[in-house]
């Protein structure tokens, strides 16, 4: 298997380019760090879909299982039979902590990008340092280009968010 920084070296050029557009290196910086957050924002959304679409079936299942089980469990209670209700209640924290877990894998399908942005990023910019005014809690004076990415990807995710609505093959997958 590759190691990261060789598929990051394989994708250099692409995620270069923005950031050599313009003329001026500031606003080069600022569009390709920009774009590099949305191509992170977009890409994780396509894979959650498709996490999401491939894996329909067992999600739904785990969901209603889980709400079958919770239902047993009650029932159980109801008519004061304690020993089946912990056992249907055992097999009910199963079946949610399954759900639970696929939520998170989607989640990952969703963020995986992420990672690999900030890597690429430490690679091309790891001495640059943003200042400021103004000392702020937990940065301090000045930061780090990975913190101006996250939060342009955090922008680009709300507006991917909202772009999800108008593509009609992600507005047809329903998460």
């Amino acid at each position: 298997m590759e190691s990261p920084n060789a598929l990051l070296a394989a994708i250099d050029a692409f995620l270069i380019a923005p950031y050599r557009w313009p003329a001026n290196p500031y606003f080069g910086w600022w569009l390709g760090t920009g774009l590099l957050a949305l191509w992170s924002a977009v890409l994780g959304e396509l894979t959650g879909t498709i996490a999401v679409q491939a894996n329909r079936r067992t999600i739904r299942d785990a969901f209603s299982e889980a709400s079958d089980r919770h239902d047993q469990s009650l029932s159980a209670l109801q008519a004061g039979d304690r020993d089946l209700y912990k056992d249907i209640n055992s097999l009910a924290n199963e079946a949610y902590g399954k759900a639970f877990f696929l939520q998170i894998t989607v989640a990952a399908a969703v963020l995986w990008p992420v990672p690999l942005a900030i890597a690429w990023l430490q690679l091309r910019f790891a001495g640059l340092r943003f200042g400021v005014p103004v000392s702020i809690p937990w940065v301090g004076a000045d930061f780090s280009a990975s913190l101006v990415f996250i939060l342009m990807y955090v922008v680009a995710r709300i507006v991917s968010r909202h772009l999800r609505c108008k593509i009609s093959f992600l507005k047809r997958a329903k998460r």
